[in-house]
């Protein structure tokens, strides 16, 4: 995804990278707003020399079992992986694993050692060469249904990793663990958990404001009633901006809009109740609090209509395009 300005967003994570670890940082935000890109530029601006990063992208891994979750985590002494080409000019960022030697790979595998105890020795090393270490984990809701194998029971791995990372930045002050995901959901079980919502910070990573937007269309040299018509029926998602440059802007937007409205009309035609929740987001209300409609909520969420920010605690359409869909659907017109 092609990053434009985030001067703002930059500036923050910057500065909270080049603190003292004190808390483990949740970066939420809609799907495709562009969290990680924005976090891949901050490691690129970043002195290279003062930070060490272990980035985990859990949607491009097949995670189905506490082993592969250590095939992960760890990698034999001397592998490196190279990632993510940015689109502005050739730049390469280098992520590394926790490195082990094949026999320590072995006693892990066997749990005759302690995968906690071996990345926090790791992490400890990397502070005494001068490095701030940064754990990154995108999409880690993809672990909830790992399970950590005991000779006695099985506990969830996540909770187990959420302790892990509270005694790495609020106790220990040893590495900076960033969270990102796009589940708000996940994001809201975790804030109503008393222990982690005092140890843990949220920032949340939207779609573009119309101020920046018209900014961003105007200087890609789109003309700016084009660009208003952009902004008015889209706003400003960073992805759909790609699509609208690279093709005729008005015939993008308008193909888009189809697709929406089909999608709408699906859900809707299959369940008639969320018809419901579509009138009352038109209408702005606040569907939160409303327990008996929260899993019709969810379903909308889910199926990327609307958006759920947990920490305001506000439902919205996940675009424009979905409102105005929701709208014509209303009317009637389909």
């Amino acid at each position: 995804m092609k990053f434009w300005d985030r001067e703002r967003e930059l500036n923050w994570l910057k500065r909270y990278l080049q603190t003292e670890p004190n808390a483990l940082l949740f970066i939420y935000g809609p799907k495709s707003s562009g969290k990680s890109t924005l976090l891949q530029r901050v490691v690129e601006e970043l002195p290279k020399s003062d930070f060490k990063y272990y980035w985990y992208d859990l949607r491009e891994e097949a995670i189905t079992t506490y082993s592969s979750v250590l095939n992960l985590f760890f990698k034999e002494k001397g592998w490196l992986r190279r990632m993510l080409e940015f689109v502005s000019g050739v730049v390469r960022v280098n992520y590394g694993a926790f490195e082990l030697s094949g026999g320590e790979l072995i006693r892990i595998s066997k749990g005759e050692l302690n995968p906690f105890s071996e990345m926090r020795r790791i992490l400890e090393k990397d502070r005494k060469e001068g490095m701030i270490p940064v754990l990154v984990f995108d999409e880690l809701q993809k672990l909830k249904e790992i399970y950590l194998n005991s000779p006695n029971n099985q506990r969830p791995l996540i909770n187990e990793l959420f302790n892990f990372f509270v005694r790495l930045t609020k106790v220990l002050h040893l590495s900076h663990v960033i969270v990102m995901t796009s589940d708000t959901f996940f994001i809201e079980r975790v804030y109503s958990d008393s222990t982690l919502e005092s140890t843990s910070r949220f920032y949340l990573v939207d779609f573009f404001d119309d101020k920046t937007t018209l900014k961003i269309l105007l200087e890609e040299g789109l003309p700016e009633k084009d660009a208003e018509y952009v902004i008015e029926m889209a706003g400003g998602v960073p992805w759909i901006l790609e699509e609208v440059l690279e093709g005729n802007p008005r015939e993008v937007i308008e193909e888009l809009y189809e697709l929406t409205l089909s999608r709408i009309y699906e859900s809707t035609r299959k369940r008639r109740d969320l018809k419901e929740i579509l009138k009352r987001a038109v209408k702005g209300e606040n569907l939160y609090y409303e327990e008996e409609k929260l899993d019709l909520v969810k379903e909308l969420v889910e199926k990327e209509v609307l958006f759920y920010d947990p920490i305001g605690r506000a439902v919205r359409f996940q675009n424009r395009l979905y409102e105005h869909a929701a709208r014509e659907i209303l009317k009637g017109k389909n």
